[in-house]
């Protein structure tokens, strides 16, 4: 039996792991992301970082709105507010196109997609 030798796991500060969760919660990278740019290694290293560092709820579910710490300025708030309109934004445009989607193929398939409301529900 050949013995494997293990890569030394490389060790990171707490300002980089910080650093890196910080990203990774105000949305400008993905953790996938951020593990591939900064070559962290392990698949769940990122998420174990923001749960040591106060960023998730429970061990399920992350929490960006578990982010805010009590020295956030006006200046990182308003960004945020940008931030979150952008979202809602680009959520009520894909919205409407998926409607209009169906809308489309109501009409030239000439099919019923949508439950209409005064339908009795299914048992």
């Amino acid at each position: 039996m050949k013995n494997k030798q293990k890569k030394p796991q490389p060790t990171y500060s707490d300002s980089f792991k910080l650093g890196v969760v910080r990203r990774v919660v105000n949305g400008e990278l993905t953790k996938e992301q951020a593990r591939v740019e900064f070559g962290i290694g392990g698949n769940s290293s990122i998420l174990e970082w923001m749960k040591k560092y106060g960023y998730c709820r429970d061990s399920f579910t992350q929490s960006a709105m578990a982010t805010s710490d009590d020295k956030t300025g006006p200046e990182e708030l308003k960004k945020k507010v940008r931030q979150l309109e952008k979202q809602l934004q680009t959520e009520r445009i894909r919205s409407e196109f998926y409607r209009t989607m169906i809308d489309v193929a109501e009409r030239e398939l000439g099919i019923s997609i949508q439950k209409k409301s005064d339908t009795n529900p299914s048992d």
